[in-house]
């Protein structure tokens, strides 16, 4: 059996719907399958069970999650087979590079029953417009809660001996890039950009876990709002870029301009910022040893908190209007087409092999 990593390549943030489903899978791939269809049309369980098989065939695979239904799959990449199969529809268009050579799309739209869905175009049109008023206000809500988080971090960076934190910084490259590699012949992006989190209108969804797992050397990166903990966390990238290493850097799900998380590969070396680090064998790095007391502005903590809670709510929104938008395609989609698909595709996949 392979292994699994689970990750986003798109988040519902303060900055509105962020993608970097461009971060896939690099050009150096046998091939990228970009998938065009509808909702329910099969796009998710394609990926899903083509990912599943190629674990069972003792490949290791990535499923990237949907932050709209994390339980669903915007995209798989399965590793040593340099194949990666997305859903390029709206709200993250994805379109070949190069058709035919190194990108293919696959279009399940040619399975509807267009005439039989034009009896629902009512049902169609409002539930389109339920979404898209249910992501305007997530997304008002995640960007309200931008200026309180700024507010915060201000107040305690004031707080905060940057002369210590810099020698603290200096101190950890130096002990994390004294160790020799341990991993050679590393292939696909210098530097890849994705989410391991995401709000979702399930609730938060966080897989770092399963980027951790199998790591060999994991630090966790301690820290208050506004300690620094993304500035060190890109001197440690710069470093990493410097010496030529492969890196994996992983997003903040409200903030994508601050980082949770770092993966060299050439080190097996992860710094995180995130608690499920705790569950594993990890050094701490504190940045709040020069953080000077208690946040003093609780209240501001509370509104943050609130205004991202009220995201989530609004979320559950969307996820109704997307259920309805199912179900009606779901009664037009003639799906023994695509299950053939999906067997084409599969047997396609393994000539890579």
């Amino acid at each position: 059996m392979g292994n699994i990593k689970r990750f986003f390549l798109g988040g519902n943030t303060s900055a509105g719907f962020f993608s970097y489903h461009d971060n896939i899978i690099d050009l150096d791939r046998n091939m990228l399958y970009i998938l065009k269809g509808m909702p329910g049309g099969g796009k998710s369980s394609l990926m899903r069970e083509i990912g599943e098989n190629a674990v069972r065939e003792g490949y290791n695979v990535e499923f990237h999650h949907c932050p709209s239904d994390p339980n669903s799959v915007d995209g798989v990449v399965i590793t040593e087979l340099k194949v990666g199969i997305v859903d390029g529809t709206a709200p993250h268009i994805i379109d070949p590079i190069y058709p035919g050579l190194i990108d293919k799309i696959i279009d399940l739209g040619q399975f509807i029953d267009s005439e039989l869905l034009k009896l629902y175009k009512s049902e169609l049109f409002n539930a389109k417009q339920m979404n898209k008023e249910a992501y305007r206000r997530a997304f008002n809500y995640f960007k309200a809660s931008k200026p309180i988080y700024d507010e915060i971090e201000s107040a305690n960076k004031s707080k905060v001996d940057f002369v210590g934190v810099n020698k603290l910084t200096q101190n950890a490259i130096d002990r994390i890039f004294s160790k020799e590699q341990a991993v050679t012949n590393v292939t696909g992006f210098k530097t890849r950009h994705q989410f391991s989190a995401a709000y979702t209108p399930e609730g938060f969804f966080d897989y770092t876990s399963t980027i951790i797992d199998g790591v060999k050397d994991r630090y966790y990166l301690n820290g208050e709002i506004g300690t620094g903990k993304t500035t060190f966390l890109n001197r440690i990238a710069e470093e990493a870029i410097l010496r030529n290493y492969h890196i994996e850097i992983f997003h903040n799900p409200l903030i994508p301009s601050k980082i949770d998380s770092l993966l060299i590969k050439e080190l097996n070396t992860i710094i995180s910022t995130k608690k499920e680090i705790k569950n594993y064998i990890y050094t701490t790095i504190d940045l709040d040893e020069y953080f000077d007391g208690e946040s003093s502005n609780k209240d501001d903590y509370l509104l943050f908190n609130s205004l991202v809670e009220r995201g989530i709510e609004a979320l559950s929104g969307a996820k109704e209007a997307h259920i309805l938008m199912e179900s009606v395609y779901k009664k037009c989609i003639n799906y023994k087409g695509i299950d053939e698909i999906k067997k084409n595709l599969w047997e396609d996949i393994l000539e890579y092999k």
